[in-house]
């Protein structure tokens, strides 16, 4: 039984998927250049910003609305969770240098938004 035991978790840790990216990857401030509404052919006019520092925490900004929570990577996903909310996913599509892509399914319609890195 306890080898079995064993056996699981030793499986079960295999099973994990890795991560494409690495938090590192993020850190910076991040701005939004293009934010497309995929599903309905259309563009989305925001002011996003996005802040990720090395202690796991970020700051979204969306207009005049803000959020503070704590991030992490796993496989190809974004997780956030807003301070005293529930987490957030989004799909990371590209992750280079100055430029990060998100792919994301808000409301049945897939957006995609364009970001790139401050100077």
């Amino acid at each position: 039984m306890k080898n079995l035991l064993i056996l699981v978790v030793l499986l079960l840790a295999g099973c994990q998927e890795a991560s494409k990216f690495q938090d590192d990857q993020l850190l910076g401030t991040w701005n939004l250049v293009a934010w497309k509404d995929l599903t309905n052919d259309k563009t989305i006019d925001a002011n996003v910003e996005f802040k990720f520092e090395a202690d796991s925490r970020y700051v979204g900004t969306y207009g005049s609305t803000s959020e503070n929570g704590k991030f992490w990577i796993s496989g190809d996903n974004l997780h956030t969770v807003e301070d005293g909310k529930a987490e957030k996913k989004v799909k990371i599509e590209k992750l280079e240098n100055d430029t990060l892509i998100f792919g994301m399914n808000r409301a049945g319609n897939v957006e995609q938004m364009i970001l790139v890195k401050a100077n």
